[in-house]
Order: C-alpha cells, then structure tokens, then sequence
C-alpha cells in the first residue's frame, strides 16, 4: 500500500512539473532582436556595455542568457542575490521606479526547465538563467559545486555538469542543443558573446581571461556553427581589454550609463566595489594576488569596450 501512495504521489510530482514548466517558444513576449550571452550575471555589464544600454534605449527585444551563477563558490543566498542585482541594473536601464518588478516562469527547452524572468510592464526585456557553477577563474571549479566547470565539460575531462540548485544535468550535446534552441526559438537577429578567441587558461593560471567566459562564448560559436544558424555574431574581449586603452572617460556620457548601471548590481554584490573611488582603490592596491580579476580591474572595464572579431 505505501509503494503504490510513493509511486502516485512521484507521478503527480511529475506531472505538475510538466504542466507548469511553458513552452519557451510559445511564451516569448517579442522575437527577433538580440540575444546577449554572458558567463556570470555581471558580465553584460561589464564587457557588453554600452552596446547592452544602447539596445535599451531603441526598445530592441532583448534576451539575456547567463550560464554560471558567478558566486565565486559560495552559492545559496548569494548567487540569489547576483540575480536581483542584475535585474536592478536591467531595470534601471529600463528607467523602471520600480526595481523590484520581475515576473518569473519555468519554461521549457528541449527536455530542460530553465527559469526565465522578465521585466513586467516591459516584456521585451528577458533574462534566462541556466544556473551552472561558477568554473573559477582557471575552470579548476569549486569544492562546493564537485570541482565541476564548463571548462572541464568542453574539453571532455566530465561528462556531464549539475546546475547549482541541482534541477538539471548537461551534457555538452544537450547543452549545445539548448543554446542552439534559445537562438532559434527567439528567431534572434543578432547575437552577442563573449571573448570566442581568448585563450583557456591552464589549471592555476589565474590572471588570464576566467575560463567561464572563454568557454561559454565557444560554446555559443559551435552551437551557431553546428547548427548553421544565420545570425550575425559579435564577441566582446573580456579581461584582457585591461591592457587596451580606455573608450570612454568620466566626460562621456556612455560612461555614465556603464558606471551608473554597474553600481545598480554592485549594491547585491559584496564582493564588488560599489562607488567609483572604492573601485580606483581597489586598482590601486599593491598586491596584485590580494585580489581577484573580477574585483580589482572593475575600474579598467568600465572605461573599455573592444569588439572581437
């Protein structure tokens, strides 16, 4: 008698999961426009701006596919809390009073769940959330997370990768398919990445471009590629543009905007510099392994944007 309660009440389960999830095809809001993909939530703001901002202000439909929670090997409370910071940032770029406004729905892609969010009162704006961990700056990966990463996955060394929550596993296949399916299902005319030509760095090598950002935008290049997909491809250079000259000054109003919008994430990131003097500290401090890439060049990276190509 309980084996037949157990196995009911599996089934139910089930079947409330099906139903719930909604085919992302049939509940995009808008299709066409741009889809920016970034390895961590910050990303978009940091190496995508202010291309990103620019597609705000036409009223472009916009999609935001983030791969990695990008908390650094903490998880819980605060890869929740990445996510409302960028969500403040996409808000604020959308001139909402209201930060605070996001609805949320599990749709479904090929045989995933993925949690799509989007601004309410403005539906051209979604983010999705695949929710990978963070692979750390040399793809060695996080204790907390079994040391996976998408660099180890791409290069063959696991077979398969567990989202942080643990709602869903990927092989490189079936993440590729994923990737290629967002694309197109949006119907997207252009699509954004990361640094595709960067090197991945060596086990240990940490002041290279983080392997998270080389990896998704390969990623994203072979899932176009594989799957012949017309659409026009721009990558963006990620942390190696510390070592370009700036594109924009404190006279520029673009950076503003990148600054302004940065700082909006920046208040759900306590890792982060959260004003533009403690992010000019921050450079400045001697020890260069004091700091992590992603928390000491901030200053340089909201004064750059280089295309790749």
């Amino acid at each position: 008698m309980f084996t037949f309660h157990l196995s009911r009440s599996f089934l139910a389960m089930l079947l409330v999961s099906l139903a719930f999830a909604e085919d992302f095809s049939r509940g995009q809001a808008c299709k066409g426009g741009t889809i920016y993909f970034s390895a961590h939530p910050v990303d978009s703001l940091l190496y995508q701006q202010p291309d990103l901002f620019h597609d705000f202000y036409v009223y472009k439909c916009l999609l935001s596919v983030v791969f990695t929670t990008g908390d650094r090997g903490i998880g819980g409370n605060s890869s929740q809390s990445l996510e409302v910071g960028l969500e403040a940032a996409y808000a604020y770029m959308a001139g909402a009073s209201d930060k605070n406004i996001w609805e949320e729905t599990i749709v479904q892609i090929n045989d995933y769940n993925v949690t799509k969010r989007n601004l309410k009162g403005t539906p051209t704006i979604q983010i999705l959330y695949l929710r990978l961990p963070d692979g750390a700056s040399d793809g060695g990966g996080y204790r907390v997370t079994h040391s996976q990463s998408l660099k180890k996955l791409y290069q063959g060394n696991i077979r398969s990768i567990t989202t942080a929550d643990g709602e869903s596993t990927y092989t490189l296949r079936s993440l590729m398919d994923l990737v290629a399916s967002v694309i197109k299902q949006s119907e997207a005319q252009e699509i954004r990445v990361l640094d595709f030509k960067a090197p991945v760095p060596n086990d240990g090598e940490l002041d290279s471009e983080h392997a998270d950002h080389a990896i998704s935008a390969r990623l994203v290049m072979d899932a176009v590629n594989g799957e012949h997909i017309q659409v026009y491809l721009r990558g963006y250079a990620g942390n190696f543009m510390r070592h370009l000259d700036p594109t924009m000054n404190a006279t520029h109003s673009d950076f503003f905007i990148k600054a302004d919008t940065f700082f909006q994430y920046a208040e759900h990131d306590s890792h982060i510099c959260h004003t533009h003097e403690e992010c000019y500290n921050q450079f400045q401090e001697r020890s260069p392994d004091g700091l992590s890439q992603d928390v000491k060049y901030v200053i340089n990276w909201l004064e750059r944007e280089y295309w790749v190509s």
